[in-house]
């Protein structure tokens, strides 16, 4: 039997989450598990709780609320589960983007996916693009994009339990836009520059994303592609190995003897 783990940051009662749950359960009955954070926790990136208790209490029979971050939630599944590893970890569907660098490193949803592929699960991330900068449709068109998003992961599970990720890929980030189709699909990379920034008012500060202007990146980026009407798959490596030499000849001008090893 395979068990798959769903996981999200936008606490137990998003209508992302909810609807992926549908459509996994109809697909898979009985191998779908939940650990979702008991609030929002967006934000939270890969962070866990150092040093405090984590709660766990079961809301629903294989739906369990963790009083932790989405990335406490994947190392308290992997825990429960004993000696039985998930097949696959899904997270998600994130009621609002996941676009670039940035996100990358800031988002409860991908912390999620990244905790999980650390531990050598295959990763998805799957994000909705509304709000933060993106219009944000009807409800009607709401409930369908989400219904479409929960296909385009059940499609992707039972890829990834026959034959896994593909090689050299750790975790797949997905946005899917408003009126998004199946047929319009895009392979992209990080859009690399940062938009968040910190807004002053009132003597104080809040964060934004694309504050003063619309978003856009190039051609070739997530940005660009839900931008353009596209579905944005982002294959993510955790191989961050840089260039050793460029270090050794940096290091050998400031009068250090390093050694490669």
């Amino acid at each position: 039997m395979a068990k798959i783990i769903v996981v999200n940051d936008d606490g137990p009662r998003s209508p992302g989450l909810l609807a992926l749950l549908e459509e996994l359960r109809r697909a898979f009955p009985g191998e779908v598990l939940a650990f979702v954070p008991d609030r929002p926790r967006s934000g939270a990136g890969k962070s866990i709780t150092l040093g405090g208790r984590i709660d766990v209490r079961e809301q629903d029979e294989g739906f369990y609320l963790i009083s932790g971050t989405p990335a406490d939630a994947i190392l308290v599944a992997l825990a429960s589960l004993g000696p039985w590893k998930p097949n696959v970890v899904v997270s998600g569907i994130n009621m609002g983007p996941n676009l670039g660098l940035e996100d990358f490193f800031q988002s409860g949803t991908i912390g999620a996916a990244v905790q999980a592929a650390l531990h050598r699960v295959p990763a998805l991330a799957i994000s909705y693009v509304v709000g933060e900068g993106f219009p944000v449709p009807s409800e009607e068109q709401v409930a369908e994009d989400l219904k479409l998003a929960a296909s385009l992961a059940i499609r992707l599970v039972k890829a990834v339990l026959v034959r896994g990720l593909p090689e050299g890929v750790d975790l797949l980030s997905m946005n899917v836009p408003a009126r998004a189709r199946l047929d319009r699909m895009a392979i992209t990379g990080l859009f690399r520059k940062p938009f968040w920034k910190a807004v002053g008012h009132d003597g104080a500060f809040s964060l934004a994303p694309w504050p003063g202007m619309k978003p856009q990146g190039p051609k070739g980026s997530d940005v660009w592609a839900v931008l353009n009407s596209y579905i944005s798959m982002t294959p993510l490596s955790l191989d961050m190995r840089c260039e050793k030499e460029a270090l050794r000849a940096f290091l050998e001008e400031q009068g250090f003897s390093p050694t490669l090893i």
